[in-house]
């Protein structure tokens, strides 16, 4: 049995996929603290999210809010994040987390990386999908589509669903820190998502191999959307920093959390026979669904679950 699981981030430029992969890395590198298992970057993977991490702890550090540009190098096409997930001292999991540039989102037939955009998603058992929040809520029909392309991520998901394998699809809305502020923000929020993601809402139905959640997360804090400008033909998002507010990510764990979750146990599930003996002779059966059942406390009850709930019963 392999031990390798691919997972993958999608949505177009500007979403904010960079700023959410180095928050809720940072956010969750210490699980070694709360339970047996331990989250191991790469040196590369782990040197690059640091440092762009750092980068934006910087940004917002300053008084007026400017957009953060490229944190990570190396993002031009698709790039693999390495991880791996020990558990009581010896390796469990391997973790590959493919980083994909949002251009491809738009990307004509025949681009050079699309075959192998395609085949990452299909052999993906977790699919991250990154939504600006903004434009979600504030934004009319076409800035919305221009920023989210809700039509482009369907028919792409579409095909990866299909197969019978079990696959978590996370839906998270990033620059939505003016609507989390309340329970009517979040129903704002939560009401706009399931209109204009409706046709992928019913898709999901259809599989009871897919289970999907919802998680609006604060991926900085102190910077609010205050208004839409229109320029020319175009129209700009315009953001102002807090002054009373620290650069403070909240709920950007969560999307990681529930993916090796779902990961740890999926991979539990699909142990060979043999394996599984060798397991309960050694009483290693019980230590492990233990230490995840603690893992997943971690995870917030708030968040609405589509599809089949039963494939993350792990986490309730």
């Amino acid at each position: 049995m392999s031990n390798k699981t691919a997972m993958i981030m999608v949505g177009p430029d500007g979403v904010g996929k960079t700023t959410l992969l180095a928050t809720m890395y940072h956010e969750l590198s210490g699980i070694e603290n709360e339970t047996s298992f331990e989250l191991v970057a790469s040196k590369d993977t782990h040197h690059d999210l640091q440092d762009a991490y750092n980068k934006l702890s910087t940004i917002t550090a300053q008084p007026t809010f400017t957009p953060t540009g490229s944190l990570l190098k190396g993002t031009a096409g698709i790039v693999e994040r390495q991880f791996k997930i020990w558990f009581n001292g010896n390796k469990e999991l391997e973790l590959v987390f493919c980083d994909i540039a949002g251009g491809l989102i738009r990307a004509e037939k025949g681009h050079p990386d699309m075959d192998e955009f395609k085949n990452k998603l299909e052999e993906s058992v977790v699919i991250v999908n990154v939504i600006d929040g903004s434009a979600l809520v504030e934004g009319d029909e076409l800035l919305f589509r221009r920023k989210n392309e809700p039509v482009q991520i369907h028919d792409l998901l579409l095909s990866p669903l299909i197969n019978n394998k079990n696959r978590l699809l996370l839906f998270v809305i990033t620059k939505c820190e003016a609507w989390l502020k309340n329970d009517k923000g979040r129903k704002k929020l939560e009401a706009a998502f399931e209109t204009q993601y409706q046709i992928i809402l019913k898709s999901i139905e259809g599989f009871e191999n897919v289970v999907a959640v919802l998680i609006p997360v604060k991926t900085l804090g102190c910077v609010e959307f205050t208004r839409i400008e229109t320029k020319g033909d175009e129209k700009e998002i315009i953001y102002v920093r807090k002054p009373n507010l620290l650069f403070q990510p909240v709920d950007t764990d969560q999307p990681l959390r529930y993916a090796i979750a779902f990961a740890l146990a999926q991979h539990n599930k699909n142990r060979t026979v043999w394996d599984k003996l060798r397991r309960w002779v050694r009483n290693e059966e019980f230590a492990f669904q233990k230490a995840l059942s603690e893992f997943a406390q971690g995870h917030r009850r708030k968040f609405k679950i589509y599809g089949n709930p039963s494939l993350i019963e792990v986490t309730e």
